[in-house]
């Protein structure tokens, strides 16, 4: 018996085999004419899989696909209502039947089968969510709010759709409802922050939600001033402005209530520092160090208040002799106050560097950096780093056996760092100020290699220059005098430097050197504050001289004074624009690009 059954099993299995195959030939024929847009042959085939095949929903949106893409609408509408009258308790097609409608302008028709669909949908989380999707994806946001809505009253206190309807209020770009939806919803679940903040950065109106957010946590705050997640996200949102005033003010205020430690406010003031807001990191600083008690966020909040305070006078053009010497003698009370040891060694380097490469001061400088090599209980890259600095600050006094010396004990130690390839940096220019470029060249050729992106940058410049300008030229006399002048230069000898480089312009008048000369000069000026002699030299770098060189430094530095020294912003942003886009391959085009964009207001991660 069970092998008559197997048997009888076996020819029924045979004979439905073609049909099977057949259908799966049709089906893979039919995407293919879909996919193709050959929307006539694809309907034709889609229409009898769709008949054939007894499940609910095969094929049936592939087939409505290729109506609507044929603009078949009222072929679309019949195998619709087929649809219904099948399966009756579907929303889905009902929602089928209000899209259609509208496309035939049928708008009250169309109005009335959305309404049906949201009444008909059964009140469980799985449905609604279903048919909220379906709206979505059909962009029908009205709709979707309001099974969303249908939703949260028949489900109120078992599942909370506030968030749902913030985003979906969001995708209607109703920014003022779906803020109020989505600060709701913090407020019922206070540690669900972080998915407002990367709502916010992951879409393309990001910034309209945050506006309204703004607004409306101001309201909320005052209304109730403890709510630290409403602060932390107003925080969150100053920080994404780069208003960091903002966000230090409103941590403040928070740190003052709680009767904190000042760490919020701490934290805030690094962002500020990281992003060269250099004044509002040093006010926040400046607040942790003034808490009384003093606690044990004193020590770190002062020691980076200085090393900001001397950042900023390192990245700006703008500070003067009384700012060098307020934090000169501010460092020295802070060291006498807590001791020469290996927690104050950072701040003892940073007052030594600006000893020596600021206030010109060679002999406390290395006075002081021999003092704090020898301390005991340093450690040994900060240590190393400071034999750099000494080295640089033996060159400045013209010890140049004593500085290569320092570069090369430091190389030796740091082999195979970003320090060590600063050191080997340090001894090509040292050969190259001394006029041994071929030496130099080596150097510099295993130097643009370098894991460093400054070194290899620097490497790759100096190495450009020295060909550029010595190349096929058996006479290296003018090179010679202009790497003696640059030598000069960073020996804080303008005047003696400025005198070499007009003897170059007068002795070898014509030569290719001119351009990197007047750089050169603009470059003297700038240190002295005389910048509107400086801008006269590079605008005649980038009118004559815009193909060579230094066209693209001439732009930048250019740049650089409209926005930090003269404040005009749109001129700097033009200038910025102009360095990216005709000198597409310059290593400062991506410096170039960030300012621009910061200019511009962009958000920069």
């Amino acid at each position: 018996m069970k092998k008559i059954i197997l048997f009888l099993l076996s020819i029924m299995m045979l004979g439905s085999a073609p049909v099977f195959a057949q259908a799966g030939r049709d089906e893979a024929l039919a995407k293919s004419y879909f996919e193709n847009a050959e929307y006539e042959k694809a309907l034709d085939l889609y229409y009898l899989l769709w008949e054939k095949n007894a499940q609910p929903h095969s094929f049936y949106q592939q087939l409505i696909k290729c109506y609507f893409a044929l603009n078949k609408n009222d072929d679309a509408q019949k195998v619709i209502e087929r649809q219904i009258k099948k399966y009756k308790d579907n929303p889905i097609y009902v929602i089928d039947l209000g899209i259609v409608l509208k496309r035939k302008n049928d708008l009250e028709g169309s109005k009335r089968q959305f309404e049906k669909a949201i009444k008909e949908t059964r009140t469980t989380d799985n449905d609604i969510r279903i048919v909220a999707k379906y709206l979505k994806d059909n962009r029908e946001p009205d709709y979707e709010i309001a099974t969303f809505e249908k939703g949260a009253k028949t489900m109120s206190g078992r599942i909370d759709y506030t968030s749902d309807l913030a985003a979906a209020y969001l995708s209607k770009g109703d920014y003022q409802k779906s803020a109020n939806y989505y600060l709701n919803y913090i407020e019922q679940n206070p540690f669900e922050a972080q998915r407002i903040k990367n709502t916010m950065q992951s879409i393309t109106s990001g910034d309209k939600l945050q506006s309204e957010l703004e607004t409306q946590l101001y309201s909320r705050i005052q209304k109730n001033p403890d709510n630290e997640f409403f602060i932390d996200l107003l925080t969150w949102i100053y920080v994404q402005n780069k208003d960091f005033e903002g966000a230090i003010l409103q941590m403040k205020a928070l740190d003052k209530r709680k009767k904190e430690d000042g760490n919020r406010v701490l934290n805030i003031a690094r962002m500020a520092q990281i992003e060269g807001h250099y004044d509002d990191a040093i006010a926040g600083y400046e607040y942790v160090t003034a808490k009384q008690p003093r606690n044990f966020l004193y020590f770190e909040a002062r020691t980076e208040q200085l090393k900001c305070r001397k950042e900023k006078i390192a990245k700006t053009i703008n500070y003067t002799k009384q700012d060098l010497l307020a934090l000169k003698n501010d460092y020295l009370s802070f060291i006498d106050e807590n001791g020469k040891s290996p927690q104050t060694a950072q701040s003892i380097k940073e007052l030594a560097d600006l000893e020596g490469f600021y206030l010109h001061d060679i002999s406390s400088a290395i006075s002081r950096a021999e003092e704090l090599i020898k301390l005991p209980g340093i450690n040994q890259q900060l240590r190393n780093q400071e034999k750099l600095s000494l080295g640089d600050f033996y060159l400045i006094n013209g010890e140049i056996w004593e500085a290569t010396l320092l570069y090369s004990q430091v190389d030796k130690q740091e082999k195979d760092s970003p320090l060590g390839e600063e050191a080997r940096y340090k001894n090509a220019k040292l050969s190259y100020y001394k006029g041994d470029f071929e030496w130099a060249q080596e150097q510099l050729n295993i130097l643009k290699a370098a894991t460093s992106e400054m070194i290899s940058n620097d490497a790759i410049n100096l190495s450009v220059f020295i060909i550029d300008n010595l190349g096929m030229d058996t006479v290296s006399i003018p090179m010679e005098l202009f790497a003696q002048a640059d030598l000069l230069s960073f020996q804080n000898k303008d005047d003696e430097a400025n005198k070499l480089l007009d003897s170059i312009v007068f002795t070898y008048p014509g030569h290719e050197l001119y351009d990197d000369i007047l750089f050169a000069k603009s470059q003297i000026l700038m240190r002295k504050k005389e910048f509107a002699k400086a801008i006269t030299l590079l605008e005649n770098i980038i009118q004559s001289y815009c193909k060579d060189l230094k066209g693209d430094d001439a732009v930048f530095l250019l740049a650089e004074i409209n926005e930090r020294e003269l404040n005009n912003k749109e001129k700097a942003k033009e200038l910025y624009q102009k360095l990216i886009t005709e000198y597409p391959n310059s290593l400062l085009v991506i410096e170039a690009r960030k300012r621009f964009r910061a200019l511009r207001g962009d958000k920069i991660d």
